[in-house]
């Protein structure tokens, strides 16, 4: 008599492996976000997807759409802020200026010593 054969699930993530795949989804752009969340949705919705693979795809697909939003949010963030100001050189008058002031201080603690 023959047995049925049937594919043994996999065994869920090991948290190693969870963590490789977080880091790996927050390291994409937007736009290979979108096309992974895009192909991700695709294989779940096939028929043909042995049950064996759709909570690995699941578990990707929900991290994915979290690294979406956060990398959408702050993209938006970024281009709502002003552009940093560029720093302002000081002139020689300001850094003469500057020098008598600091003799002066440097005296100053000289005399109350």
């Amino acid at each position: 008599m023959q047995k049925d054969i049937v594919p043994k699930p996999f065994e869920p993530f090991t948290l190693e492996e969870e963590r490789a795949l977080v880091d790996k989804l927050d390291a994409l752009s937007v736009a290979s976000l979108e096309g992974y969340i895009a192909s991700a949705r695709a294989a779940l919705g096939n028929n043909a997807l042995a049950a064996t693979w759709r909570p690995r795809i699941e578990f990707g697909a929900r991290h994915a759409e979290q690294a979406l939003t956060k990398a959408q949010a702050a993209a938006a963030r970024e281009a709502m802020a002003p552009p940093p100001a560029a720093p302002v050189a000081a002139s020689k008058s300001k850094k003469a200026a500057a020098a008598p002031a600091a003799d002066k201080e440097a005296e100053q603690t000289a005399d109350e010593e």
